[in-house]
């Protein structure tokens, strides 16, 4: 008992010296005119403790002058919505850190859980580094501007975007100050004018289509191309690609082609996909010249309203006529219910081979199996069977092998020969009219 009460007396006086031992700092964040003051802590069981305090005391300093927002600075005069404003902040957070020079170590300490740094930045010395690097960003910044304005007189669109994006990178680390200069004579802002001018370069752009309807058919081409051309306030624009794309209806278009000399693009509609009578196509911007443009600014074009233009395509009903010839005949009543199926599908029936569309042959098969026992009264096996052949009558190439092989079909003996040949009818028709209506609606016609 006397060992287990020294031991207690001995762990209590350990606490109490180390409490004793605890600078203030730890625990009232101390101030200075003269000096930002960073203290960070990171818990003794992680790894990099003494890194992870460090670049916490260090972002303590940087947030500091990050929230001194000179009253001239970016942020304050230019109107930008929430999600950009939070994209600067962060940005203007994380690249003082990486901008941070000449702090020192002015003390540590570490308890049983946690190690704690002191840091100071003489705020004089910090002053007179950063003026330096805000010379470099006015002049940075102000160079990228210029050949964004030179790529914008010429109507280089693309180029001048990506210009700006490269000046907004280089000037965002250091929002947090006022990159203003003199430029002939009058005050001009640099981020401010970089920022305004990167989302508002593709404002009063417009495109105007040659052909605002066409008319096609499903499945087949439009020998007619679609012309896009890219303006703005009268003066075509080269050298930016445009795209063509179905918003209504489905199809093959020719890729995205940048505008030629006339601020065209031309496009092809190689097939139509969809039988829907109406459909469109929209030419607007392409957007892959974003994929060359800074990470974090990529977001602030794509919310800018693009130009487009829109194309209706009318589409001619088929005139698909057809002539059904039979070449086996087991099961005769399918034919009835073939027919039915091609004329749901639009196909015009003609008794005149010569002057059909497509030729389509009729197979039916019917086999007689054995007999199966049956505890009521014994049943006859048959194997039924039907091909289907569609044939382009012109080319003779063959568009469609719809085959149904060998469906089992029981029948009482006592059935007529007539009867069991309906049975037969009305379960391979089962399977026919739910796969055949699918097969021809993917029936591509030349």
């Amino acid at each position: 008992m006397r060992k287990f009460i020294i031991t207690l007396n001995l762990w209590l006086l350990g606490c109490i010296s180390m409490l004793a031992q605890q600078p203030a700092w730890v625990t009232s964040h101390p101030t200075d005119d003269n000096s930002y003051i960073g203290i960070g802590f990171a818990p003794l069981k992680d790894p990099d403790y003494i890194k992870k305090a460090t670049q916490n005391a260090l972002n303590d300093i940087a947030l500091q002058i990050a929230t001194r927002i000179e009253s001239n600075s970016f942020m304050h005069t230019v109107d930008i919505d929430g999600k950009s404003r939070e994209l600067f902040e962060d940005k203007i957070k994380s690249s003082v850190v990486s901008y941070l020079e000449g702090q020192k170590l002015v003390d540590s300490y570490q308890n049983d859980r946690n190690y704690y740094v002191y840091y100071s930045l003489d705020k004089a010395t910090y002053e007179s580094t950063i003026q330096k690097h805000k010379r470099n960003a006015i002049s940075t910044g102000l160079d990228y501007y210029d050949k964004a304005m030179q790529a914008l007189d010429a109507n280089s669109l693309v180029n001048a975007v990506q210009l700006l994006g490269k000046g907004l990178e280089a000037v965002t680390p250091w929002l947090f100050m006022d990159l203003t200069t003199t430029v002939n004579g009058s005050r001009f802002n640099v981020p401010a004018e970089l920022y305004n001018a990167y989302i508002q370069v593709f404002d009063g752009l417009t495109i105007t289509v040659n052909q605002l309807n066409l008319e096609g058919e499903a499945f087949k081409p439009i020998k007619t191309p679609i012309a896009g051309c890219l303006s703005k306030n009268g003066s075509v624009i080269q050298n930016v690609k445009l795209k063509a794309e179905f918003i209504k209806g489905s199809g093959d278009i020719t890729p995205p082609v940048a505008t030629d000399y006339n601020g065209t693009s031309e496009f092809y509609v190689t097939n139509i996909t969809s039988k829907a009578s109406v459909q469109e196509i929209r030419i607007s911007i392409d957007d892959s010249f974003i994929a060359d443009l800074p990470v974090s600014y990529r977001q602030l074009i794509k919310n800018q309203s693009w130009p487009s233009a829109k194309t209706t395509i009318t589409i001619a009903p088929q005139q698909v006529t057809a002539y059904l010839n039979v070449s086996n005949s087991d099961l005769s009543s399918c034919e009835k219910q073939i027919v039915s199926i091609l004329a749901n599908q639009h196909f015009t029936m003609t008794e005149d081979p010569d002057n059909a569309t497509l030729f389509i042959d009729l197979s039916t098969t019917l086999e007689l199996g054995g007999v199966v026992a049956s505890d009521l009264y014994d049943l006859n096996e048959c194997l039924c069977g039907l091909v289907l052949k569609i044939y382009d009558n012109k080319s003779t190439s063959l568009l469609l092998n719809y085959v149904v092989d060998r469906v089992r079909v029981l029948s009482p003996v006592n059935k007529t020969p007539e009867q069991t040949e309906m049975m037969c009818v009305r379960e391979l028709m089962k399977r026919v009219k739910r796969e055949l209506p699918k097969k021809i609606k993917g029936l591509v016609l030349n």
